[in-house]
């Protein structure tokens, strides 16, 4: 029996004419054989039409159009109308779509038709196709063979350039880590210090303090002589052999150098040489007894060189600002031409200072009885 199914929307209409197999006072059986299909578009003179192949054809190309608009990824379809492809449908401008099919005439004639669809005609065609394939009374055996496109037809969702990115960074830094671990170590250099070098330096070092606390000290017989004292010994031969040199200079260098006689020299230098001494003297100091020292004076004012005239002035010696005072050569035992006052110097127990010029004839005198 000769059955007719209809899929009508507000811009496509679908029809299909057929027969259906089974009973045929049966109206649920099932359209199997397709007479004639038709597409018909409301307000447009032409109708596509044709038999089971331009329906296929046109279910095929509808649905693959469709999943390539809804889902941006451009579908490899055909561009023009052939013998395996009678249905094609492409994009055109201003949001136009391209129908073309070729339609096949009662007396067997095919001409080519091209229908121009807004976007309202293709949502129509679309759905008419998909009630189609819903409809289980009409062609059972009619299914969309679908399948899944190739990765090469997928447009990428970032750009290459950034996609790039994360890869240039991974290979950066690989780079960076490699060449840091092949850098060699800096070589690090311990300052050791030999012990021999130490011994030697420690060794030099306690040398030049003997040396000094040598220099120091008195080399002489000094303290024996003072020792000794109780005999009734000539203190001042005493002091002069026993301390030559060791708070100042001894007088027997001075022995052949000129006598200053001028009076008013005198004066100054002994005016010059007390407040010298009272000024180097240390208040705190007091003498049980008074310190009586012959001193030689040169006519700058110079300490030249003093002696010991008594026990006292031998044992307080380093009290007073004498040893400190006085110039001491480069050459102690030398004799000097350069003219010279020697003064009797005391310092008695109040701390006064006084310095009295000792007579030339009086100082060749004593020297001689020396």
């Amino acid at each position: 029996m000769t059955v007719q199914r209809q899929y009508t929307l507000p811009n496509c209409n679908l029809k299909l004419e057929g027969l259906n197999t089974g009973d045929d006072t049966d109206p649920m059986a099932p359209l199997t054989v397709v007479l004639n299909s038709e597409c018909i578009f409301p307000g447009t003179p032409h109708v596509l039409s044709g038999g089971r192949e331009f329906l296929d054809a046109l279910v095929k190309t509808v649905s693959d159009y469709a999943q390539s608009l809804l889902s941006g990824i451009p579908y490899p379809l055909p561009e023009e109308v052939s013998a395996a492809q009678p249905v094609v449908l492409k994009p055109g401008e201003h949001h136009r779509h391209h129908l073309m099919a070729t339609v096949t005439a009662a007396d067997g004639t095919a001409t080519r038709q091209t229908l121009e669809l807004n976007s309202v005609q293709l949502f129509d065609l679309v759905e008419a196709v998909d009630q189609l394939l819903a409809d289980t009374l009409t062609l059972p055996d009619l299914t969309l063979q679908l399948s899944s496109l190739d990765r090469r037809h997928a447009r990428p969702a970032e750009p290459m350039a950034q996609r790039a990115v994360p890869a240039a960074v991974g290979l950066s830094t690989l780079a960076a880590a490699a060449a840091l671990f092949f850098l060699p170590p800096v070589p690090e250099f311990e300052v050791q210090r030999r012990e021999s070098e130490g011994a030697s330096l420690s060794e030099l070092v306690e040398q030049e303090a003997a040396n000094l606390a040598e220099a120091e000290s008195s080399p002489d017989d000094s303290e024996t002589a003072a020792g000794d004292r109780g005999d009734g010994a000539d203190p001042d031969d005493d002091a002069t052999a026993a301390d030559p040199i060791a708070a100042g200079v001894a007088l027997d260098r001075l022995a052949t150098a000129a006598a200053i006689t001028n009076a008013d020299t005198l004066s100054e230098l002994a005016a010059e040489l007390e407040d010298s001494l009272a000024d180097a003297l240390d208040a705190d100091v007091v003498f049980e007894d008074d310190l009586i020292y012959r001193v030689a004076v040169s006519e700058s004012g110079d300490i030249l060189g003093y002696k010991y005239e008594n026990d006292p002035a031998l044992i307080n010696v380093d009290s007073t600002p004498l040893p400190e005072l006085t110039f001491i050569p480069v050459e102690p035992t030398a004799t000097t031409d350069e003219a010279v006052a020697q003064f009797l110097v005391t310092f008695d127990e109040a701390g006064e200072v006084t310095a009295e010029p000792i007579d030339a004839d009086e100082l060749t005198d004593a020297d001689s009885e020396e």
